[in-house]
Parts: C-alpha cells; structure tokens; sequence
C-alpha cells in the first residue's frame, strides 16, 4: 500500500506547474554545449554503437506540451529517516539521488514511494544521496558518496541490500555510481528507480512507460542527443544490469527531459514534475522495491 502522507503537500505544489519557467534547461543546455562534465569513457557507452543522431527528438502533436516552473523544486525538502540512524547498519538502505536544483533531502519525487517501502518492509532506514545538484551538472561528489556508502556497508553491515533511485540530474549520478560497482557491491543493490533520465536511450530493457511496462519508444533523452551530435561517450546502464530485472527507468509522456519533443518550447516541462504526483508510478515503482529486497 502505497504511503500517503506526502500528498497534500504535492497536490498544493501541483498548483505551481501551469506556470512558465526560464531557467532550469537553459542552464543545462549551456553547460553541456560548454562540456563541463563529461563522464569517463571507462563506464560510459559508445555512442555510434547504439543508433543515429537522426533518432534523437521525438516529434508528437497529440501529447500537450504543458509548462512547469522551477520553484517547485526548490520547495523545502526534508529526511525520512533521522540522519544519526540513516548512518547505522540496516537490513536495507534506500538511497536517492534528487534533481537539479532541489534542496538537500529525500527528492519529491520519491518521498511517497520512499516512505511507503519504509512502511511496509521493516528493518530499513532512507539515507539521501548529498551532493549540490547545481546547474553546472557536477555529478562526482554524488557518486562518491554512493559508492563509498554501498563499500563501507559491505565492511561494516554485512547483509545489508541497497535499493538505489535518481530523477533527472540524479539519475545521472545513479548510472556513473553503478558503473563503478562490481563484486559483492553490485550484488547488493537490488534495485533500482530512475525517473526523467536525461541519458535515455531506446532499446532497454529497463525502459518503462507509467505503468511500468517495457516500452519501445524510439526517443532520446535531451543529454544523450547531445552526446550523440557531438559523438561523445555518456553513462549508461551496463547490459547485464540493464536485464536483470532490477532496473526501472520512468519517462511520462511531456517530459522533455527524458523525451525531448520539439514542437514544445518549454523551458521546463511540466512531464518532468509529474513524477512524484503520478500514482501509476508511485505504485509500481513501489512493488518493483519491495519484490526485489524480498528476493534475496
């Protein structure tokens, strides 16, 4: 049962959405023209490999482009789990990776879904990833605080599983943390969440639409096109992690960020604040988590 206490709070945010932004985008766009990060090649895929630059934006007339504003993001954040036990060992770690300019704290995007793991499987504490989130993209410190985190359990909690989850820019830190995992650290994380992934690409297996169903979509997310015009490398998802049945990647329809559509001129779209509000995906996203931590 999916917890519920979170939603007053978001269908007010909800009220934000219909309003046009001008920043969040536009600085995400420059950064990556100007190449301030880009992720190594040792755990990064090759672009050519994949598909042509001519797949990499999605032209639809009969979704509505419908825009958001980047205050509701910066709306106050808070920890599920009080930070002094988020430290100690526990049957299961929930680790999440918030959005470009959130505040620090568990994403609004997964505290409902965050809190109704918690609820319903006990044993378990949510620890959120820190990291600035800032415009410039810099995702490095995040990934260090995932891996070191997951690398000190295996030494001090032995046992304990790991589900891991990242929206937008978090997304991002999830799949270069995850490449830098292997052993008995991969086998830990037994799940993981990303949602308006800007590194999409067709042909996952991971690929979801809202109900969590695979899906061929044919888009690319907004920073994958950009890598492929420039024929860079960028992070993806191993191709064993990618079909192990533990990944999910959530792309609604109307987010720009993880499915581009030109005809929409937002500079930020409401699709890409839509995740923690959808129910679809708050659910099933839910039941991914809990299947999985009760695998093993």
């Amino acid at each position: 049962m999916v917890h519920a206490s979170g939603l007053l709070f978001l269908a007010i945010a909800l009220n934000i959405y219909n309003v046009h932004a001008n920043l969040w985008l536009q600085h995400e766009h420059q950064v990556n023209s100007r190449g301030n990060h880009k992720p190594s090649p040792i755990y990064a895929t090759t672009i050519n490999n994949h598909f042509s630059v001519n797949a990499t934006v999605r032209h639809s007339k009969s979704i509505e482009c419908r825009c958001g504003m980047f205050q509701f993001l910066s709306l106050p954040h808070a920890n599920i789990t009080p930070p002094e036990q988020a430290l100690q060992c526990a049957a299961y770690k929930l680790l999440d990776a918030r959005g470009t300019g959130e505040p620090q704290g568990v994403s609004t995007m997964f505290s409902i879904m965050v809190e109704s793991v918690l609820a319903n499987v006990t044993g378990g504490v949510s620890q959120p990833v820190e990291y600035p989130a800032g415009f410039d993209q810099n995702t490095t410190s995040g990934e260090i605080f995932v891996v070191e985190t997951i690398t000190k359990a295996l030494r001090d909690c032995p046992g304990q599983k790991h589900a891991l989850f990242g929206y937008s820019q978090g997304a991002t830190v999830m799949l270069n943390a995850l490449n830098q995992l292997s052993g008995a650290a991969m086998s830990s994380v037994k799940s993981v969440i990303l949602v308006g992934n800007p590194y999409r690409i067709p042909g996952k297996v991971s690929n979801v639409n809202s109900t969590a169903q695979n899906n061929n979509d044919l888009s690319v997310g907004i920073f994958a096109a950009q890598a492929i015009a420039d024929n860079r490398t960028f992070p993806q998802l191993s191709r064993e992690l990618d079909q192990s049945g533990k990944v999910l990647d959530y792309c609604l329809e109307g987010d720009g960020v993880c499915s581009p559509d030109v005809s929409c001129s937002c500079q930020l779209f409401a699709g890409h604040l839509s995740y923690g509000l959808a129910e679809t995906i708050q659910t099933t996203a839910f039941e991914h988590v809990v299947k999985q931590l009760d695998l093993a």
